[in-house]
C-alpha cells in the first residue's frame, strides 16, 4: 500500500487523509529484516547521502562509489542514485544480522517505513499510511509518528526536504526544455554538472540545506553563462508554490 501511495498522481494524492507527528498507527517492527530484501526501489537524495557520509565519516563521493548504483531517470532525465542491493536475495548493503547497520542515518525512504512521507514547500512534511498496512507488523501493536520517525522530525530534515523541494522545481523543468533541442554530448555535460552540484559539493561538518541552497545558485548562474540556460529564482518558486499549496 505504501508503494500504491507514492505512485499516485499529486491531485489525488493531497486529498488522501494525513497523519500528524502525534498521531498513532498499527505497526510494530518484528526486526525481520524482510524490507531490506529484494528491494531495488531504494533511491537516495543528496540528504541520505549526506547523512550516510556523515556518519560513517566519508565523503560523498565514497558513499555513491562504495554502496550505490547511479542512472539516468526514464522520466526525469536527471542521474538518480539507488542503493547497490547485494546477492543472492537483494540484500541492502547495510544490512548486519536483520538489523540496519546505519539506523541512525538509513535513508528517510527507510526511515519511515511504512509511511510515506512527501515534503511540502511550508516545512511540514505529510505522512501517509495504507489502511491495510505491510504484512510483516500491521496491527501488532501502535506508535506514533513521532516516535517512529524520531530524527526524519528534525528541522534539519524538515529544511532539507523544503530546499530540496525547491530545487527541483527549479532546475528539472529548464533542463527538460534543455534536453528537447541540445545534443546528447551537450545534455550529458549539463546532467553531470547537476549531479556534482546536488550530491557532492558538502562539507559534512556543516549544514546541509544551506549548502544545497549555495550549491544551487551557483550552477545556475554556470547554467545561463555557459549554457544560456535560464532557471527561477530561489524566492520566485517559493512564491509561486505558497499560492498553490
Amino acid at each position: 500500500m505504501t508503494d500504491d501511495i507514492r505512485n499516485l498522481p499529486y491531485e489525488e494524492l493531497i486529498n488522501l487523509p494525513t497523519l500528524g507527528l502525534d498521531d498513532t498507527f498499527p505497526f510494530r517492527c518484528k526486526s525481520c529484516g524482510k524490507c531490506c530484501k529484494h528491494r531495488e526501489d531504494v533511491l537516495l537524495t543528496p540528504y541520505d547521502v549526506f547523512r550516510l557520509a556523515r556518519y560513517l565519516e566519508r565523503t560523498p563521493e565514497e558513499i555513491i562509489k562504495g554502496y550505490c548504483e547511479v542512472y539516468e531517470g526514464r522520466e526525469s532525465h536527471m542521474l538518480i542514485v539507488r542503493v547497490k542491493p547485494l546477492p543472492p536475495e537483494n540484500s541492502c548493503p547495510f544490512l548486519r544480522n536483520k538489523k540496519c547497520a546505519v539506523h541512525k542515518a538509513k535513508p528517510v525512504l527507510c526511515r519511515v517505513y511504512p509511511l510515506a512521507r512527501f515534503n511540502s514547500l511550508t516545512g511540514s512534511p505529510r505522512y501517509y499510511y495504507g489502511s491495510e498496512g505491510p504484512p510483516c507488523g500491521h496491527g501488532k501493536g501502535s506508535v506514533t509518528v513521532r516516535d517512529w520517525i524520531a530524527d526524519v522530525a528534525s528541522d534539519e530534515s524538515e529544511r532539507a526536504g523544503m530546499v530540496w523541494t525547491i530545487v527541483m522545481q527549479r532546475i528539472l523543468p529548464a533542463v527538460h526544455e534543455e534536453k528537447k533541442v541540445r545534443t546528447v554530448d551537450g545534455y550529458d555535460e549539463i546532467i553531470n554538472m547537476l549531479f556534482k552540484a546536488f550530491y557532492l559539493i558538502y562539507d559534512i561538518k556543516q549544514d546541509f540545506a544551506s549548502q544545497c541552497q549555495r550549491n544551487v545558485e551557483a550552477l545556475c548562474e554556470l547554467l545561463l553563462s555557459r549554457f544560456g540556460i535560464k532557471t527561477p529564482t530561489y524566492e520566485e518558486i517559493k512564491e509561486m508554490m505558497e499560492k498553490n499549496i
